[in-house]
């Protein structure tokens, strides 16, 4: 290869940005500009709205800034969590016995909405049809509600159908986590009947 065609490529590869910058492309190896390496700029748009460029005073480095931040909210959790089990007891129950089945066999907190619903529907209906359903709704609520706009209160159809199965799933996870009792009975917060939670 020539020297002509080498530094053709060169300059084929720089390309001057707003602000008068020069971004290197890969070409055949890795370019350095000012001291560091440039692997290769992509000039993009964004989908949305024009792009925004921090202004200096907007960034901080990673290091001290960030990581002692997160490193002290992590340690006040910790000790928070330390504090909580000094204070409140939570004792362990006995080893599993695989012949003993409590009652009412609750299943764990993000299911319980599935099992409120086995409760008033048949098998098939309750734990494939109307699960199925729910998925393939949300799969294809994108293209029921296919407005360009991004804000919510034109996006009212993808809004109301996500609010209720949201609603939905919450007040069967709570009827089925906290107001079933033994026999999958209705039981009151303010009786005297102490399940687990």
């Amino acid at each position: 290869m020539s020297d002509r065609t080498a530094s053709d490529r060169t300059d084929n590869a720089n390309q001057l940005l707003p602000g008068g910058e020069t971004a290197v492309r890969l070409t055949s190896k890795p370019e350095v500009v000012e001291g560091k390496r440039v692997l290769g700029i992509v000039a993009g748009k964004p989908v949305a709205g024009e792009r925004k460029e921090p202004a200096d005073d907007d960034l901080a480095f990673v290091w001290p800034h960030l990581l002692v931040r997160h490193g002290v909210a992590a340690l006040a959790v910790m000790l928070l969590v330390m504090v909580i089990s000094v204070f409140f007891d939570a004792p362990l129950r006995d080893i599993a016995n695989p012949t003993i089945t409590p009652n009412p066999e609750k299943a764990p907190w993000y299911f319980a909405a599935l099992q409120e619903l086995l409760a008033h529907f048949h098998p098939l209906v309750a734990g494939v049809l109307i699960p199925g359903a729910i998925v393939i709704g949300l799969i294809a609520l994108p293209y029921i509600d296919s407005s360009n706009y991004i804000q919510t209160r034109h996006r009212r159809v993808a809004v109301l159908t996500f609010t209720a199965f949201l609603v939905i799933f919450i007040v069967l996870t709570l009827i089925g986590f906290m107001f079933r009792g033994p026999n999958w009975g209705w039981v009151w917060p303010w009786q005297e009947w102490h399940g687990e939670l």
